[in-house]
């Protein structure tokens, strides 16, 4: 799996987030072109904003979701952006909920939360972008070096955001050191998969075989939108759900939830806690099976990344692809300064700074494939390649379907003797209401 070419594989990654994404495909190296000659091409086409990227004086802030060990990760990307451009950088961690709630307030006061703000959510750029909150960035980045399409987060041909880290949501982790302690392997198919969950169920010392990891319904979004992907043709039911072609009553969107249901009842999913806590619990085997994103690796809890593999939901023949993007709000002090900041970070140099930390998959195309020192990364983009890759679901809609997903989610797993169609019928009416908005926007 060493072979594998990362860059090569983004490429296609996905169209924007809030887009429907092909298979990866080749670009960066593929007729065997030398690594460095592609970083300086890269360099000279990709980054726009070298001019405005000389030193500098300034400061500036920066707020976005990574906390703990992926903090430490992305403060080493300021730092590497602080000496290439002069610019002082102060980073504050938010959750993703105070970030998409606190910006909507502050913006509507003239205020900056932060001169860069780190979103989720495409949708919530270009609402932002329309109402005149946000600066372009068209000139921070080259879409012909970056894996996404700067289409979901422009407004009149103007990118409002520029791409950093990309996040895969493969399935579920596990410790192969467990599974060969107890005589595991993963599962080819879903009763298989059941029969797994029956047997970890019965191993000494096991809560339950499966984490429940939360935030405010993040990540509990993440593995329910695996089951909607595992249902028929469940990669373009997932587009025409973002889409509003399909309706959230689809039978088999309710299926999905009839599985989850299931595994609830069963006892299968564990107590909910804080996604960052639940890695502790599943690197001590008490929860051996985590749905989590691309980002595990880098987790302080993960003592040997080697010892870390991960399998789809049997029967998903696609996978999440999401992107975070930069942000900058018209409201800060300095707006060229956080400019030229985001110009950095995103560069090769700026996102194979954490590349190399792991946990990191990056959106520029010119970070080499030898910046990827986790061989479960490596694997990771083999997988992609070979599945469909689509958007998150919530985070390409955005609210007020995602705060009422997420709400909903949060008292299923606490209540999962609800009625699910009337449950799905909820749902389906924000869904509808949140496509009509899109489309009046």
């Amino acid at each position: 799996m060493g072979d594998s070419n990362i860059p090569v594989r983004r490429r296609t990654v996905i169209g924007g987030v809030g887009a429907g994404v092909v298979g990866l495909t080749g670009c960066l190296g593929e007729e065997g072109g030398d690594v460095e000659e592609s970083i300086d091409e890269a360099d000279d086409a990709g980054d726009v904003g070298d001019e405005a990227g000389e030193a500098q004086e300034g400061s500036i802030s920066v707020t976005g979701v990574w906390t703990e060990d992926e903090e430490e990760d992305f403060l080493a990307v300021v730092d590497h952006a602080e000496e290439e451009t002069g610019i002082d950088i102060t980073y504050e961690p938010r959750d993703t909920e105070a970030i998409l709630t606190g910006t909507l307030i502050d913006y509507e006061a003239a205020v900056a939360t932060a001169d860069v703000v780190v979103m989720p959510s495409p949708a919530r750029v270009q609402s932002d972008a329309e109402s005149g909150h946000l600066a372009s960035l068209t000139d921070t980045w080259d879409p012909e070096e970056f894996a996404p399409d700067p289409e979901f987060v422009s407004v009149d041909g103007e990118a409002y955001a520029a791409p950093f880290k990309m996040d895969l949501k493969p399935g579920f982790w596990y410790r192969p050191s467990f599974f060969d302690e107890h005589g595991l392997e993963e599962p080819d198919d879903y009763d298989q998969f059941l029969d797994l969950l029956a047997e970890i169920d019965g191993v000494e010392g096991v809560e339950a075989p499966l984490a429940s990891g939360n935030g405010d319904g993040w990540p509990l979004s993440d593995v329910t939108e695996a089951f909607i992907l595992r249902q028929d043709d469940g990669a373009q039911l997932q587009r025409d759900l973002i889409d509003g072609d399909a309706a959230f009553t689809d039978e088999r969107v309710i299926t999905a939830f009839e599985e989850i249901q299931g595994l609830l009842q069963q006892g299968y999913f564990s107590e909910v806690r804080d996604f960052g806590i639940q890695y502790e619990f599943f690197w001590e085997n008490e929860i051996p099976l985590y749905f989590m994103g691309s980002w595990t690796p880098t987790f302080g809890a993960i003592e040997d990344p080697d010892d870390l593999d991960v399998f789809m939901l049997p029967g998903t023949e696609a996978m999440v692809a999401a992107e975070n993007w930069f942000t900058v709000p018209e409201y800060g002090d300095d707006v060229e300064a956080a400019r030229t900041a985001v110009a950095e970070m995103v560069s090769a140099d700026g996102q194979a700074v954490w590349a190399e930390r792991g946990g990191f998959i990056a959106s520029n195309l010119g970070v080499p494939d030898d910046a990827y020192d986790v061989e479960i990364m490596l694997e990771l983009s083999e997988m992609a390649d070979e599945v469909e890759l689509v958007p998150d679901l919530d985070d390409t809609l955005g609210d007020p379907f995602q705060s009422e997903f997420w709400s909903v989610l949060t008292g299923f797993w606490a209540e999962p003797d609800q009625d699910v169609e009337s449950l799905t019928e909820s749902l389906n009416t924000v869904l509808q209401e949140t496509v009509e908005e899109q489309d009046e926007g």
